[in-house]
C-alpha cells in the first residue's frame, strides 16, 4: 500500500468527506504520519527494552525485602529425590569429587562442586529423607551417610551416560553423572 492510499484510508476512517489533494498538503500529511510512526516505534522499542532490563535486574538482584518468587510449590514442599544404580555396593572407582549436597528446584539431589552441579548416582537401596532444604542420604541398612549443606569428599568416578536400569531418570538431565563410592566429611 502506498503512502497516498494509506492517507486516503485514514482520512476516510476519520469521517472526513473532503480530501485535500494539493501536493504540499498531501506531502505534509505523509511526512507527519511517517514522523509519528517512527516516534511510536522508537517509544515502544525503548519501553520494551526498559522492561526487559528492569526485570532482569530484579531477577538477578531482587534486594533483601523482595525475594524472587517461583510458581508452584515452595522448595521445601518438593521432596528430595536421588538417582540410584542397579549395583548394590558403592562404586569401586577411586576418583574424588569434593562438593556439598543440595537439591534443585525439582528436588533432585546434586553435588555442588565449585561452579558445577553434578548428578550423583547412589548405590541400589540408598534413600533420601527430609525436605529439599534439609535432607539426609541413607545407605541400604538405614545408616545416614551424607547430609545436605555439609562439605563432602565423595569417592567414585564419572559415568558416561544414564543407564536404563537406574532410577530417577528425571534427575539426570544434562551435566555430569558421578557413581558414588566412599563418602567422608571434609574438614
Amino acid at each position: 500500500m502506498t503512502d497516498l492510499q494509506a492517507l486516503l484510508r485514514a482520512t476516510a476512517a476519520e469521517g472526513s468527506d473532503a480530501v485535500d489533494l494539493a501536493e504540499d498538503a498531501v506531502a505534509d500529511r505523509i511526512r507527519h504520519r511517517r514522523t509519528r510512526t517512527r516516534r511510536l516505534t522508537m517509544g515502544g522499542t525503548t519501553l520494551a527494552a526498559a522492561v526487559v532490563i528492569a526485570g532482569t535486574t530484579w531477577a538477578v538482584h531482587p534486594g533483601a525485602e523482595h525475594p524472587p518468587t517461583a510458581s508452584g510449590p515452595s522448595a521445601a514442599a518438593v521432596p528430595p529425590r536421588i538417582v540410584t544404580s542397579d549395583v548394590a555396593g558403592p562404586s569401586g572407582m577411586e576418583a574424588l569429587l569434593v562438593g556439598t549436597l543440595t537439591a534443585d528446584a525439582n528436588g533432585c539431589v546434586r553435588a555442588q562442586a565449585g561452579q558445577s552441579m553434578v548428578t550423583l548416582v547412589w548405590p541400589r537401596g540408598y534413600t533420601v529423607r527430609g525436605d529439599s532444604q534439609s535432607f539426609e542420604i541413607l545407605d541400604a541398612i538405614g545408616k545416614v551417610v551424607a547430609r545436605s549443606g555439609v562439605p563432602l569428599s565423595i569417592g567414585g568416578g564419572a559415568a558416561d551416560r544414564f543407564q536404563n536400569t537406574w532410577t530417577g531418570r528425571e534427575c539426570a538431565t544434562g551435566g555430569h553423572l558421578w557413581m558414588v563410592g566412599t563418602i567422608s566429611t571434609r574438614r
